[in-house]
């Protein structure tokens, strides 16, 4: 265990952040600005470790941009510098000379029993490639990812910085090109904001994310940070993503509530519940535009979709289809007529159809054993702005995974791991701190 805080340096970040930049901007043919580029990131992970790890969580956002290889091998940014990070965190503790165990979190039993579900996966899925590339990207490095947090102390708080800085960078460039003109996507009355994302919706899941850490960081920190939780939400209300809209509300009663009294979280409740009436009577008046309709024709399209994808999971009880096999197996013998219209829908859009028709009846267990396990620890957990944050980032998951993507993308992924860790070293720091 790397117990000793590895000192942090920001020439080590800008070294790696610039070797990410050349490797996956240079040109595949380009082998030489192709090894200039790894070289210079390995230099700044083995430089600094947990400079590694702000660059794993700043690189979350732009995963899209990774180099597509051969089946599995396909890579990431953030892959690229979890291996290299975990690299540096070996040669490190060979150089101040620390034994090396491997890293133990509160989570293992769940974790194991996530880890069997996934492999037995790869038993029943018709196409072994994909399912490979997936069980690397959404569940093996995501899961090392965890590891690394609790074997390198202090390196979750940098992973989480990294990602909102991010997050609030990728929401002023959405909606800067919405401001101008130049990108998003024309949907149901509306210019809907996407940044590089391939979707409105995709943006909207991960700045959903961010949000509560930034608006915690922003209650409790300085008043400066209210300019990017602004650039934030601007970024969330400009992808009109109903889901998204909802899941960010969650959280930020959530938030409120953690950080503060109880009546003020009160108040943004009946707020939100008010302006869900209030945009209700608008849409049945035909005021609104399609897309601010929360009453406009998707709720039947879901029915059908979610139908689909019980007697999917009925076909498949204990296993699920595989890693990656949904849209193929739904377009050839699940798609319901209601449903015709968009016959290349990758997922259920439901958490549990999604963990359950990917992973199979082991992975709900799994999953939900984790979520009791983490909800636990709010309970004995100081009320710090990363814990406040990571439970209503948790909400978020929660309320609009229920009607969209929740962890099987790889921002989502990864960031669903850190909130794990986020929440267990809060409560362990707790018990530290009350036996001194």
């Amino acid at each position: 265990m790397l117990h000793e805080r590895l000192g942090f340096d920001w020439r080590a970040a800008a070294l790696g952040a610039l070797g990410v930049l050349v490797l996956f901007a240079a040109p595949l043919h380009r082998i030489d600005l192709l090894g200039i580029g790894f070289l210079l990131a390995a230099a700044g992970a083995i430089w600094d470790p947990r400079a590694g790890a702000l660059l794993i969580g700043a690189t979350l956002p732009f995963f899209f941009f990774g180099r597509t290889l051969v089946g599995p091998l396909a890579g990431t940014p953030p892959g690229l510098m979890l291996i290299l990070t975990w690299a540096g965190a070996l040669v490190q503790a060979a150089r101040r000379r620390i034994v090396l165990r491997w890293p133990r979190t509160p989570y293992d039993g769940a974790l194991a029993l996530f880890l069997v579900a996934a492999l037995l996966s790869l038993l029943v899925t018709e196409y072994p490639l994909l399912s490979a590339r997936e069980l690397r990207a959404l569940i093996f490095e995501p899961v090392l990812f965890l590891w690394l947090l609790f074997a390198m102390r202090g390196s979750a708080r940098l992973a989480l910085t990294g990602f909102f800085s991010a997050a609030v960078c990728t929401a002023l460039i959405a909606c800067v090109q919405i401001a101008l003109g130049t990108g998003g996507t024309e949907a149901e009355g509306v210019r809907r904001a996407q940044a590089w994302y391939p979707s409105p919706n995709h943006l909207a899941l991960m700045l959903g994310r961010a949000w509560p850490f930034v608006l915690a960081a922003a209650l409790t920190r300085s008043r400066l940070l209210w300019i990017p939780a602004a650039i934030l939400a601007a970024g969330i209300v400009l992808t009109f993503s109903t889901g998204g809209w909802l899941g960010v509300g969650a959280a930020t009663v959530l938030v409120v509530a953690v950080l503060t009294r109880r009546t003020l979280a009160m108040r943004f409740g009946a707020a939100a519940a008010a302006t869900l009436v209030i945009v209700s009577g608008l849409a049945i008046a035909g005021v609104l535009p399609e897309r601010l309709n929360p009453l406009r024709q998707t709720g039947g399209f879901r029915l059908d979709l979610w139908v689909s994808s019980v007697q999917m999971i009925r076909d498949h009880l204990f296993f699920g289809v595989g890693l990656d096999n949904f849209v193929y197996l739904y377009q050839q013998e699940y798609l319901r007529e209601g449903a015709a219209a968009e016959p290349n829908l990758s997922h259920p859009h439901n958490w549990l159809l999604h963990f359950w028709v990917e992973l199979g009846l082991l992975g709900v267990v799994a999953f939900g054993w984790l979520q009791v396990r983490f909800w636990r620890f709010a309970r004995y957990t100081r009320r710090t702005w990363p814990v406040a944050g990571a439970l209503g980032a948790m909400a978020d998951f929660l309320v609009h995974g229920f009607i969209d993507n929740s962890y099987f993308l790889v921002d989502l992924a990864f960031v669903f791991w850190l909130l794990l860790a986020l929440l267990a070293q809060g409560c362990q720091e707790e018990g530290e701190t009350e036996r001194q």
